[in-house]
């Protein structure tokens, strides 16, 4: 008898239990109740996205991000369940009692700073040298962290200096510098700036990031920052990045976006991967040789 074909990416599951577990840690943790709630509703497991939706539901009550909530409590509007229906009827009271947007509005783009907003010349440029400093940056943070001696963030620095004098559009990351040569320093850079970026890692590869969610943000910073809406709940964009402790990079995609969004780290080496698949170049068709007259 054939195995059965598995319906889902096992790097999903994976994905899940890590996230499953941390809730256990950290039960009102909204980032990870944002993951749970998409994962859930990929494998296929209603029961579980209720319940995850419910809590979510009730944490942005507590954030007083009642434009958030709202967008959730549509989606359990579709339950007949009594805690589903409970929860929107929270939701709905909550506009009766006072609570308001638990952030401040964004400052208009006009407002951002020249490495925020490039203005002038060619954006994809732009794009690049601001990529380079910002993950210099993110070099010296690790280099300070002791997770990079002297010699290896020298090494890294001049890799992505010599960035800076090359063509096209291509991915900059300090991430994938690192772990491209030596994969166990890598892991450990990884872990550090998820840590401090509050930026939980997880497996891209198990979301099918579809070409209509990567064309949200501008292709210049998709590519050269690393940079991927992989789903969308509610009001919130889900995004997977490279550099989790970039700002300005934060200020940038929610400009952009349009929405508020929730940040997670990427794998380098997936990033490159789900990046060519995105942005395969079509192959130009050999010209025919002409006939001689």
């Amino acid at each position: 008898m054939a195995e059965e074909t598995p319906k889902f990416d096992p790097k999903l599951e994976e994905g899940i239990a890590y996230f499953e577990k941390m809730l256990q840690v950290m039960p009102d943790d909204r980032t990870t109740l944002e993951f749970l709630c998409v994962a859930y509703g990929q494998i296929g497991e209603p029961v579980k996205q209720r319940k995850a939706l419910i809590s979510l539901a009730s944490v942005l009550l507590k954030e007083k991000d009642l434009e958030s909530a709202d967008s959730i409590a549509e989606r359990l509007a579709q339950y007949r369940e009594p805690d589903a229906q409970a929860a929107v009827l929270r939701v709905r009271a909550a506009h009766g009692m006072g609570l308001g947007p638990a952030i401040a509005d964004p400052q208009p783009a006009a407002q951002s700073t020249p490495d925020d907003q490039p203005s002038g010349g060619n954006p994809q440029t732009a794009t690049l040298h601001i990529a380079i400093k910002a993950e210099k940056e993110l070099i010296q943070t690790l280099a300070l962290r002791k997770i990079l001696d002297e010699s290896t963030a020298d090494e890294a620095l001049r890799r992505l200096a010599e960035l800076a004098g090359m063509s096209g559009c291509f991915l900059v990351s300090a991430l994938s510098v690192i772990e491209k040569e030596n994969s166990g320093l890598g892991e450990m850079a990884m872990a550090t700036v998820a840590d401090e970026a509050g930026a939980p890692p997880i497996p891209l590869e198990a979301f099918g990031v579809t070409p209509e969610l990567a064309q949200i943000l501008p292709e210049s910073i998709v590519r050269v920052r690393g940079v991927l809406p992989f789903a969308k709940l509610g009001g919130t964009l889900l995004i997977a990045t490279l550099n989790p402790l970039d700002a300005a990079l934060k200020r940038q995609i929610e400009a952009c976006a349009g929405s508020p969004c929730r940040y997670y780290l990427a794998h380098p080496r997936t990033m490159e991967e789900t990046l060519d698949r995105l942005f395969a170049e079509v192959p130009v068709p050999a010209e025919e040789p002409k006939e001689e007259a």
